[in-house]
């Protein structure tokens, strides 16, 4: 049984994750500071360290839970469909609202803003998300060599990436749907050779 004290712990430590997330989608990743966050949510900075070791530590847990966060909602969304066209079109939709709902977790996951991208030590998370599309184009693309495979894998993160960042740093006009309509052509144009 949790106690009290690791209950308190649990509830402030999430308290300071939601603070930093809050701070970076008002100001900007830059602006995260662990005397900000303190600040945010009106405790001292020695109660934050005491939870984190350094900012480092606090954006490493932010990337691996953006990175779980991503996960579970292309899972969930790829999982109303059997159909494997509507898979990989309920993927790149779902792939580009994370990104346009949660700007702050994005950025950070994606080394956008001037943050440190972790790739090293959020290698298994990132890797998850290459599982989840691999496992969707697999089936939509069943005569597909693990080769190639792999190439439309890495294109479809290219494509659905470059859309949500594009459109998340407003390089990229028009509405969200828009948007959403050019980064389902480009995954369907960019298949379409091998699903005929």
């Amino acid at each position: 049984m949790v106690s009290r004290f690791e209950r308190e712990q649990i509830r402030l430590r999430e308290e300071v994750l939601k603070a930093a997330l809050h701070i970076a989608a008002s100001n900007g990743w830059s602006k995260v500071s662990i005397r900000r966050i303190a600040s945010e949510i009106e405790y001292s900075t020695t109660k934050v360290y005491e939870l984190f070791e350094n900012k480092e530590q606090l954006i490493l847990e932010l990337l691996r839970n953006g990175f779980k966060l991503l996960a579970g909602q292309l899972e969930e969304a790829v999982s109303k469909y059997s159909n494997p066209r509507e898979q990989a079109m309920a993927l790149a939709k779902a792939y580009c609202a994370f990104a346009w709902e949660n700007g702050a977790y994005y950025r950070i996951m994606y080394g956008m803003d001037g943050v440190p991208f972790g790739v090293e030590q959020t290698w298994q998370e990132g890797m998850r998300i290459g599982e989840i599309s691999k496992n969707v184009l697999s089936s939509y693309l069943p005569h597909c060599s693990d080769e190639e495979l792999d190439r439309y894998v890495y294109a479809t993160w290219g494509a659905l990436h470059g859309i949500s960042s594009l459109f998340i740093s407003g390089r990229l006009y028009g509405t969200r749907e828009q948007a959403e309509e050019l980064a389902l052509k480009a995954v369907l144009d960019m298949t379409k050779k091998e699903e005929d």
